[in-house]
Formats: structure tokens, C-alpha cells, sequence
């Protein structure tokens, strides 16, 4: 291989890594998960996104969408230095409120169990937050939010969408019972 070849060849590498970071996201299973993160934490956190945002006839829930990796990436990419220990603790509290409550796994749990657990969870992660420290189940809320809507299945089943480009329409009555949009 020649100096030529080796440059096109990297120019094509590099465009074709470029092209695959634009190219919409259909689950966040693939995301790697940052150091010290256990698979076992984040099929835990599928199953907390799934009681967050559940499965419903017209959408998948935030579980199938490998929300769980998305979590851990985004609070170890984007988050204080702290949010990764502090979303670790608060998986170990939930696991262990689940397990004295209810007697058993969080993920084995129904939902209606699984919904009071994260419901007494909340409570109490909200009063023992010391102010300016990370509140795990806060962290978790707003990340399974952010990365639910921004999957392909968020933003296309659960939200209804109109690929870019369109054309502007300012203001779209919404009907009751219609979904909000995503573009």
C-alpha cells in the first residue's frame, strides 16, 4: 500500500464513522457500558424505564429501547463526576427496598409492585438529597425521559413524526388524546 492509497483509505474510514453517528439510533443496547457498570445494573435500569415509561399498544416502553446503557453513558459522558456513584448507590437501594418490600428482584416484580417501590423510592431520595448532591432517582427520571424520546421508537411510535425537512405549519390544533410531535 502506497502513501496515496493509505490516505484515501482513511478518508473513507473516516467518512463512513461519520455517516454512522448520524444515522438514527434504533435501541441504545449497542452503547458500551463505562467502567464499573455491571450488565445485570443496566438490565436493572430497563426494567425501572419500563415502570417509568411502559410498553402501551401504540409504542414500545423505555425498557426495549436499552434505556439502561443509554443511563449509564450519558451520567458517565455528560453528567458531575458523582452521578455514576450516586446512580450505582441508588440501584443497590432500590434493589434492596425491592427485596424488603416486596420479596423479591425489582425486574421480577408486576408493575403495580414495581410502581410502589419507585414511588416510596422517590420520596425518600428526595428528602435525604443533600442540596447541590446528585438524587439518583431524579438522574434516572430525566435520563429515561431524554433517552426514550430521542430513540428512534420514542420518536417515531410515541411521538408522531414528520421527517425534516417539512414544511411550517406554526400553529397545529391539537385533539384530545393526540400525541405531541417530534421533528
Amino acid at each position: 500500500m502506497n502513501r496515496r492509497e493509505a490516505i484515501f483509505q482513511g478518508a473513507a474510514f473516516a467518512a463512513a464513522a461519520a455517516l454512522g453517528l448520524t444515522l438514527p439510533v434504533r435501541t441504545w443496547a449497542a452503547l458500551p457500558l463505562p467502567a464499573g457498570a455491571t450488565d445485570a445494573e443496566a438490565a436493572l435500569l430497563d426494567a425501572i424505564g419500563e415502570t417509568i415509561l411502559p410498553t402501551t399498544p401504540d409504542s414500545p416502553g423505555a425498557g426495549s429501547v436499552g434505556i439502561g446503557r443509554f443511563i449509564f453513558m450519558m451520567a458517565a459522558e455528560c453528567q458531575p463526576a458523582d452521578a455514576v456513584a450516586a446512580l450505582r448507590r441508588g440501584l443497590a437501594e432500590i434493589e434492596t427496598a425491592s427485596r424488603s418490600n416486596s420479596g423479591g428482584a425489582f425486574a421480577g416484580l408486576p408493575a403495580p409492585a414495581r410502581e410502589a417501590v419507585l414511588l416510596a423510592y422517590e420520596k425518600r431520595a428526595a428528602a435525604e438529597t443533600a442540596r447541590g448532591a446528585t438524587n439518583p432517582f431524579r438522574l434516572i427520571k430525566e435520563l429515561t425521559m431524554f433517552g426514550y424520546f430521542t430513540s428512534e421508537a420514542g420518536a417515531t411510535q410515541a411521538l408522531r413524526y414528520e421527517p425534516v425537512p417539512g414544511g411550517y405549519r406554526g400553529s397545529v390544533p391539537l385533539r384530545p388524546g393526540d400525541r405531541s410531535w417530534a421533528t
